[in-house]
């Protein structure tokens, strides 16, 4: 038996699935590939399939990671080939090593996020500057939203790192998030957006990049 850690991407054609056709389209690229994937036990066996992070609808990402669990042992560099073959438009598979099988899961070991974004800001460039500054320099930024049907805040300030605001073409704006995304606590970019004044939706939301506490990840 064997876990393999793949890096994959998500695009511009396939940014509005949900995750949940995501995990969906991996089981097909996988099964299509011949890949003999591991099952779990139960009334309703499914492959042992996990993602690190959930991108959110409508987000793209470039360094996004997957543990896929194997029956019996395949070559890494194989299990790529194999799957690459398989992969519809909008998905890419940059590479894939083998970890070890009893290892930490993903969602426990990511901590943060890098954003880049791509938004318009009403009030323009000195605004948006501004609006970072006092973000930034602040001990508490409390901001409320809808899930599911309810009221929720949040304090965005101990859960971003960094941000950074460079102009981008005609009207808009590119800016960089570093946000915490663990067990702790996640920030989502679209709500630090919104606290900083930003239209949002964004234009575009970009996964840049993940960290771990697992060493080389």
């Amino acid at each position: 038996m064997q876990r393999l850690r793949l890096k994959f991407g998500r695009g511009e054609p396939v940014r509005f699935i949900s995750h949940l056709d995501s995990v969906r389209c991996w089981e097909r690229v996988f099964r299509r590939a011949s890949i003999p994937l591991e099952y779990t036990q139960g009334f309703t066996p499914h492959p042992r399939i996990a993602v690190a992070v959930p991108l959110a609808v409508g987000v793209t990402g470039d360094a996004e990671l997957l543990d896929v669990w194997l029956r019996k042992w395949v070559p890494p560099q194989s299990a790529l080939m194999m799957a690459r073959s398989q992969l519809p438009a909008g998905f890419s598979l940059s590479d894939v090593w083998e970890v070890p099988y009893g290892g930490p899961a993903l969602q426990a070991i990511v901590r943060t996020a890098r954003y880049e974004c791509v938004a318009r800001h009403p009030a323009g460039m000195a605004a948006a500057q501004q609006a970072v500054g006092v973000f930034m320099q602040s001990e508490s930024v409390v901001h409320d939203f809808t899930r599911g049907g309810e009221e929720r805040t949040v304090d965005l300030r101990p859960l971003v790192g960094a941000i950074t605001v460079e102009q981008g073409p005609d009207d808009t704006y590119r800016i960089t998030l570093e946000v915490c995304i663990g067990q702790e606590g996640s920030a989502r970019p679209d709500h630090v957006l919104s606290a900083l004044g930003f239209t949002v939706p964004a234009i575009a939301i970009h996964r840049a990049s993940l960290s771990f506490d697992e060493p080389g990840s």
